[in-house]
C-alpha cells in the first residue's frame, strides 16, 4: 500500500506516462497486470481549452484502471489550472501530474517539459497555483537539470514541495540526453535526501534486477516504468509478484503474447476506428513480438498491416511456426 495525500495505492509500481503508448487500451491492460498507477500520456493544456477534438479524447478514463493520473503540459500558471478544473470535471482523475520532463523540441520550444528546468521560480509558480485551487494530488515529473552544466534536480524538488506538490517523480536523465547513455541514479537518490514527499525513480526499468537497483540504491518510494514496459505489460505482473509475495514468475508463453497483441488491438479498435488501431498496432506489435526468438521477418510484415482480418493470419501463421520461440 502507498498513500499519495488522500489517495490510497494497492502497490508502488507504476507506469510511467508515454506518448503514443499510455492511453486507455494500455492502461487497463497495465492495470490487469498488477501495475498501482497509471499515468495518462502528455496532454497540452492550450489543446484541451481550445476544445481540440483529439486532445479532448485522450482525458477519457475507464472505471477498471482507476486511480490514475492525467499528465498535463504547458507553460502558464493559469491555463494549466484552467485545464486541470476541465478534466476534474469531465473525467473525475484522481491526481493530476505535471510534465516538466520532456525533451522533445516542440515541446520545450514553448516553454514546457524540461525547459521549465531553467525557470524553478515560474514551477514555483505553476504548482502553488494548482495546489492552492485543486483537491486531488498534483504531482510533478521532471528531469535532473537541462544539462549537465546545470543540474538542479535537487533545488528544483524542494521548490516543488515547498509548493504544496504530494509527489515528484525523476527521471535520471537530462534533457540534452534525450533517451541516451545512461540513467544517473545518483541524482534520484540525491532528490530523495532533498525532499519529505515520495519521489518515484524513473529511467532504465527494464526487468526485476534493474527495478531492485533502483529501489535499493536511490532509496526511492516507487518506480514508474516506461520504456520498459513497451509490448511487455508482464513486467508489472513480474515486479508486484516479486515484491507483494517474494514470488519469481514465469515468462509469458508465445501463446500468452500472441493473444496479448490481438487484446491490445480489439481494446484500440474501441476507442478508435480500426484503420487507425491497426496503424497503432504497427508499432505496438513489433514491440510485442521482440519478447520472442526468430520473429524478424514477422516484424517487418506487422508494420504493413491495415485490417484486424490481417493481423489474425498473421498471428496464426507465428503461431504455427516452430522456429519462434521464447527467449
Amino acid at each position: 500500500m502507498m498513500k499519495i495525500k488522500n489517495l490510497i495505492l494497492k502497490n508502488n509500481i507504476f507506469l510511467a506516462p508515454m506518448a503514443g503508448v499510455t492511453d486507455i487500451a494500455y492502461r487497463t491492460i497495465a492495470k490487469e497486470m498488477g501495475c498501482g498507477l497509471v499515468v495518462g500520456e502528455m496532454i497540452s493544456d492550450k489543446g484541451l481549452l481550445y476544445d481540440n477534438k483529439k486532445t479532448l479524447e485522450m482525458i477519457n478514463i475507464d472505471s477498471t484502471e482507476r486511480p490514475m493520473a492525467l499528465q498535463l503540459f504547458g507553460s502558464d500558471e493559469k491555463s494549466l489550472l484552467e485545464a486541470s478544473r476541465l478534466v476534474i470535471e469531465k473525467v473525475h482523475p484522481e491526481m493530476i501530474d505535471l510534465n516538466m520532463g520532456c525533451p522533445m523540441k516542440k515541446i520545450v520550444q514553448n516553454g514546457s517539459g524540461s525547459a521549465l528546468l531553467k525557470n524553478p521560480d515560474k514551477i514555483y509558480t505553476i504548482v502553488k497555483t494548482l495546489t492552492d485551487n485543486l483537491d486531488i494530488p498534483i504531482s510533478c515529473k521532471i528531469r535532473i537539470g537541462w544539462d549537465h552544466n546545470s543540474i538542479n534536480c535537487d533545488k528544483v524538488s524542494q521548490i516543488i514541495e515547498k509548493a504544496g506538490a504530494s509527489l515528484i517523480t525523476v527521471h535520471g536523465r537530462c534533457r540534452s540526453d534525450f533517451y541516451e547513455g545512461v540513467a544517473n541514479l545518483d541524482y534520484i537518490k540525491l532528490v530523495k535526501e532533498s525532499v519529505s514527499i515520495p519521489v518515484v525513480g524513473n529511467g532504465d526499468i527494464i526487468d526485476l534486477e534493474s527495478c531492485d537497483r533502483m529501489f535499493n540504491f536511490t532509496g526511492c518510494d516507487a518506480v514508474a516504468v516506461g520504456r520498459g514496459a513497451l509490448g511487455n505489460p508482464w513486467i508489472f505482473k513480474e515486479l508486484v509478484s516479486f515484491y507483494e509475495e517474494k514470488k519469481i514468475i514465469d515468462k509469458p508463453t508465445k501463446e500468452e503474447i500472441l493473444q496479448m497483441i490481438l487484446e491490445h488491438t480489439l481494446r484500440l479498435i474501441k476507442i478508435k476506428n480500426e484503420r487507425s488501431a491497426l496503424i497503432q498496432m504497427r508499432t505496438h506489435g513489433a514491440w510485442y513480438l521482440k519478447q520472442l526468438i526468430g520473429t524478424k521477418p514477422y516484424r517487418i510484415r506487422i508494420t504493413q498491416i491495415s485490417t484486424l482480418n490481417e493481423l489474425k493470419k498473421l498471428i496464426n501463421e507465428i503461431m504455427l511456426d516452430n522456429k519462434v520461440y521464447v527467449r
